[in-house]
């Protein structure tokens, strides 16, 4: 069985109840399973460091994500029918009601905010991959003696190939661009926040376990989009149950990390006394 496809719902405007459902995994869990976030959290000195980040950020998302909730619903009224076009909502609000008060100009400064962080992000994780195949791939594992030079030129190849790569996709986007949001951000976490979360808190699990998790789930993840192309001729997810992949991706990934830990040698007795025992 699975869910109905894409366009029933993007039709009327909303989104089923089941995809309400993934989301709250989506956005409220998964993201302390992406690498960029995780190597954020590895930056706290202390856990009173961490438990005052932890109020501070809720305050910060509720002023910024709780306004915005209310300006999209009552964008639907001042722009009736743009529920088919979401990517451009946000401009065309600006445009709307800058133009509405007489001052036009200001939609250029409320429309260069969300660009300016979009290209942020956008930089940040070209950082991030560039230095994750150079770094951990090929310094840590295939060439450990390789010179800072070598290192520096190979930065510099990888960042362009990845941004060129990023340049081709935008050639022939989704019909949303938030399908490339949530099928980063899900695929992250499937493939990442098992092993994590089971390696912290589950003094059990071993190399075999968390190497697992993470291909079982970024697999089974990308399957289903893989599904979704096939099934509906465009980039999209196939809703398993109705249910985003990212719900498919969790629980294959944390019983992959937990069964294969089971069935394999458990770590070592003084890595595990290091970690887990004062």
């Amino acid at each position: 069985m699975s869910g109905p496809g894409p366009d029933r719902y993007s039709e009327l405007g909303f989104l089923p109840l089941s995809l309400a459902f993934s989301f709250f995994f989506m956005w409220a869990i998964s993201g302390t399973g992406q690498p960029s976030t995780m190597v954020r959290l590895m930056a706290f000195k202390g856990s009173g460091t961490l438990k005052r980040s932890i109020f501070t950020v809720a305050i910060y998302y509720s002023l910024i994500y709780f306004p915005l909730v209310i300006i999209f619903c009552c964008a639907r009224i001042f722009l009736p029918g743009m529920e088919l076009e979401s990517d451009r909502i946000m401009p065309a609000v600006a445009v709307f009601l800058s133009g509405f008060a007489g001052a036009p100009w200001m939609a250029g400064i409320l429309v260069a905010a969300p660009f300016a962080a979009v290209m942020s992000t956008v930089d940040s994780f070209l950082l991030v991959i560039s230095s994750a195949l150079v770094r951990d791939v090929y310094q840590r594992n295939i060439n450990p003696q390789a010179p800072e030079r070598t290192i520096k030129r190979m930065s510099y190849v990888f960042t362009f190939v990845v941004g060129f790569a990023a340049v081709l996709g935008a050639v022939n986007p989704p019909l949303f661009l938030q399908d490339i949001i949530v099928y980063t951000g899900s695929g992250l976490a499937s493939c990442f926040l098992a092993p994590v979360v089971l390696g912290l808190y589950w003094p059990r699990v071993n190399t075999w376990g968390a190497t697992a998790g993470m291909l079982g789930g970024f697999l089974f993840h990308l399957s289903l989009y893989g599904a979704g192309y096939f099934a509906y001729g465009r980039f999209s997810s196939y809703r398993l149950l109705g249910l985003d992949p990212i719900i498919w991706g969790l629980a294959v990934s944390f019983f992959l990390v937990i069964a294969v830990s089971k069935a394999t040698p458990a770590p070592p007795r003084h890595i595990v006394r290091r970690y887990f025992y004062k």
